[in-house]
């Protein structure tokens, strides 16, 4: 018997001392990766019935754990293939972006790159672009020179701004502002959308991120009133999919109309490191 363990040990280790050469391998069809019944990337959990047919988890709840091929339960977790998953890595999908992720983590990348082509987020605008030309886009077209923006009355313009510091801007009824974050990375800086709304009690303040990205941020809104004093607002920055005209039902400023009009109003926005 301790021969055998001997030799189980010998071998294991000559695994463990593979050279990187040996340790590369070529995968010719990623096809092999995808989901035999929905056609899509397999994601973990992978299940498979006693005969090795495989699923994705999403198609084997759908079919309530039998399989489509021979109708056996597909109770049994195809950990090797998971592994493979794992282990697999590929290059981004999109034309421009050169990441190379895992196999399993290549939707979770996808739905955040920056080179990934999303309809634009403002209301009634069609146009599909990368995030990367998502500012020039807004600039350009959603402009007060948009005649449809301008029977709404709302006007645009353009700030930069770096993370923690104050930056002054000019906020009245009905005004969006974009501003776009200054990076000294090749990484595109996040988008935020700043807007005021008039209400008959007084003026909202909101602001919002478009940007795909996973990064989280705080942001604060400083006016200073006419009597001298300063009205703070800090909460948490809201990644949307959507800009639309109306006005935010949660997570914005309320300045009563006795503390209109302000003299200045900043906005400072924080990356979050935790």
């Amino acid at each position: 018997m301790a021969s055998i363990s001997e030799d189980n040990n010998n071998s294991t280790s000559r695994k463990r001392q593979r050279s990187q050469t040996e340790g590369t391998a070529t995968l010719l069809d990623l096809d092999f990766t995808d989901c035999p019944i929905c056609f899509n990337l397999l994601t973990i959990p992978i299940f498979q019935c006693d005969n090795g047919h495989i699923a994705c988890s999403t198609c084997c709840e759908k079919l309530s754990q039998k399989c489509a091929t021979c109708s056996l339960p597909t109770l049994s977790r195809n950990r090797a293939m998971e592994r493979v998953l794992e282990l697999l890595r590929v290059r981004c999908p999109n034309a421009g972006c050169s990441m190379v992720v895992s196999c399993s983590g290549t939707s979770a990348h996808v739905d955040h790159c920056p080179f990934t082509q999303r309809t634009c987020p403002f209301s009634s605008c069609d146009f599909t672009c990368s995030f990367k030309d998502l500012y020039k886009h807004s600039l350009a077209k959603h402009s007060i020179a948009a005649p449809h923006l301008a029977k709404l009355g709302v006007s645009f313009s353009s700030l930069m701004f770096k993370c923690g510091t104050l930056v002054r801007i000019h906020l009245t009824a009905n005004k969006r502002i974009i501003l776009k974050e200054q990076t000294t990375t090749k990484g595109e800086g996040e988008i935020v959308v700043v807007e005021g709304f008039d209400r008959p009690d007084g003026r909202m303040f909101y602001a919002c991120c478009i940007g795909p990205g996973t990064d989280k941020f705080s942001y604060q809104l400083k006016l200073s009133l006419a009597s001298g004093d300063d009205l703070l607002y800090d909460s948490n920055l809201q990644r949307v999919r959507e800009v639309s005209n109306e006005p935010p039902l949660a997570n914005f400023m309320l300045v009563p109309s006795c503390m209109l009009p302000y003299r200045i109003c900043y906005i400072c926005i924080k990356r979050k490191t935790n």
